[in-house]
């Protein structure tokens, strides 16, 4: 069951720390792309595990504050924009695979939607997470999920900063 699948921090890092990512994530570094065989397509940021401040500091703070130790597969940023909605996906089937994602956009309200959609049949939404400020949200990646867009009144960058784990405490 989804429910007890999924888990969700508020102020999961120092407002310092969210603001540190925010502005680290705003670098001229956005491709688009469709996100494999999507037809939707988003702004994203690879290669994040090559950088010391996402593979080392944030990741040992993530583990921390999780109590679990895991491996990194990979990690990397998704911006969306107006309208620009992710498709149903699995993010990895293998059982000790796990996604961490955290949101750093500085203000959110929930009129401007890109909520998290889970969904246990892959047909209508199960769990439905919030967008919201230094959130995170911890889930197993064998779980069918997409993040729904921004509301046209929304004028920024929906940033979501994602983890793929491997859990090695099996």
């Amino acid at each position: 069951m989804i429910d007890k699948s999924v888990y969700v921090y508020d102020n999961f890092f120092t407002e310092e720390i969210r603001s540190e990512i925010f502005e680290l994530l705003l670098r001229p570094m956005w491709s688009p792309c469709s996100g494999g065989t999507s037809i939707n397509w988003f702004w994203h940021i690879n290669d994040l595990e090559k950088e010391d401040y996402f593979n080392s500091y944030l990741f040992n703070i993530i583990c921390k504050k999780l109590n679990k130790n895991f491996t990194i597969q990979r990690i990397y940023a998704n911006g969306q924009s107006s309208s620009q909605i992710g498709t149903p996906h699995v993010d990895n089937s293998d059982p000790n695979a796990v996604t961490f994602v955290y949101y750093p956009n500085p203000e959110w309200a929930l009129d401007w939607n890109g909520h998290l959609i889970f969904s246990e049949d892959e047909i209508e939404p199960s769990k439905i997470i919030g967008y919201k400020p230094n959130r995170a949200v911890y889930f197993p990646s064998n779980i069918t999920h997409y993040a729904d867009a921004p509301h046209k009144r929304y004028t920024g960058f929906r940033i979501s900063l994602a983890y793929k784990l491997l859990n090695i405490e099996v």
